[in-house]
């Protein structure tokens, strides 16, 4: 662990300081019932093409394999991964985004290291089945629940460890495991809602993974600004063959000032590891959050510590040099969980 005190901590918060010191509850466009569906699918083909394409030169590796080399090693935690089956569930999955992508790498490898496939299995409480079913269709182990699933509160059907088959729309036999996915969504929720969806997900879930590509420093925000300028310079090699994304980026320039305004709206809703823990203590009425930040470093966002019979983790590594930060919050159940 990293003194809170030490020169590279120092460093690091004079070179990329906090915007705010605490997460601010704005709205993001594409969110809002008056924003045209053509350009909500317009702006969720561009978040999935910016997971998926890895940038020459800036990035090692895109998000997309960045996010599925964290969901490895947190399945790899899991005590005899093979005696039963394992799902991934992944809440507000919108169009798909990068989920068959993180799907695709995660069972290759897995496929490599001679270990049996996970399941996938995307829900949204707005489901999004034409572009699930497309994405579906090329991956057995991937799978989709037509109807809406809340965070929240999701059906049984969902995250049963002995739900059937035929409940789960997948592969996923009885007896699973049920490991929740929140890529890139997890900055929607209120505090409120946010911690329903933790004391749901420690409640009924094995394992869960928060993964961001943004936070409330400084070098989040740039990036998100110079979003605007990417799109302009990526529309013609990405969706060259849409007239859509064509038209509302070069004669209406609508998707690249709705991408860049909800990048530096979604940094600003963004929250650090440490926030993350002090609302799990606030599940069961626990405030003494000193117990986390004792152990939180670098930025708030890398640490280890123990809640509730669960052990979570905080990590944070480049995805785009030098301004993009990957963050990620991992959880695992220590003990095994009752069936529902």
């Amino acid at each position: 662990m990293i003194p809170s005190n030490s020169i590279r901590v120092q460093l690091a918060e004079f070179l990329n300081p906090y915007v705010v010191r605490s997460p601010l509850r704005l709205f993001e466009i594409a969110d809002q019932s008056i924003c045209p569906p053509v350009i909500r699918r317009c702006c969720q083909n561009i978040l999935a093409s910016e997971w998926s394409h890895r940038l020459p030169f800036i990035q090692q590796r895109s998000p997309a394999e960045l996010a599925a080399a964290v969901i490895l090693e947190a399945l790899d935690d899991f005590a005899d991964p093979d005696e039963s089956g394992l799902t991934v569930v992944d809440f507000c999955s919108g169009s798909g985004g990068p989920v068959p992508i993180i799907e695709k790498i995660v069972n290759r490898r897995r496929k490599e290291r001679r270990m049996s496939p996970v399941s996938f299995l995307m829900t949204d409480l707005n489901p999004h089945v034409g572009a699930w079913e497309i994405a579906s269709a090329k991956s057995r182990h991937l799978s989709f629940v037509p109807e809406a699933v809340d965070a929240t509160h999701p059906p049984s059907s969902v995250i049963s460890a002995s739900a059937s088959p035929e409940d789960l729309l997948s592969n996923a036999g009885p007896k699973r495991r049920v490991f929740r996915l929140y890529c890139l969504c997890f900055h929607h929720f209120s505090d409120p809602m946010a911690r329903q969806v933790l004391a749901s997900t420690l409640d009924t879930a094995d394992g869960f993974a928060i993964l961001e590509l943004q936070d409330r420093r400084l070098a989040s925000f740039v990036l998100m600004l110079l979003d605007f300028f990417f799109i302009f310079l990526m529309t013609p090699i990405w969706f060259g063959a849409s007239p859509m994304h064509l038209l509302f980026t070069y004669i209406f320039p609508v998707i690249p000032f709705i991408m860049a305004f909800d990048g530096v709206v979604s940094s600003l809703r963004t929250r650090t590891f440490c926030e993350v823990v002090q609302l799990i203590d606030g599940i069961q009425g626990d405030c003494k959050t000193e117990k986390a930040v004792s152990k939180v470093s670098l930025l708030d966002q890398v640490g280890k510590v123990d809640r509730l019979g669960w052990e979570f983790r905080g990590g944070r590594e480049v995805h785009t040099w030098p301004l993009g930060y990957f963050n990620y919050i991992v959880g695992r159940r220590k003990s095994k969980r009752s069936q529902l």
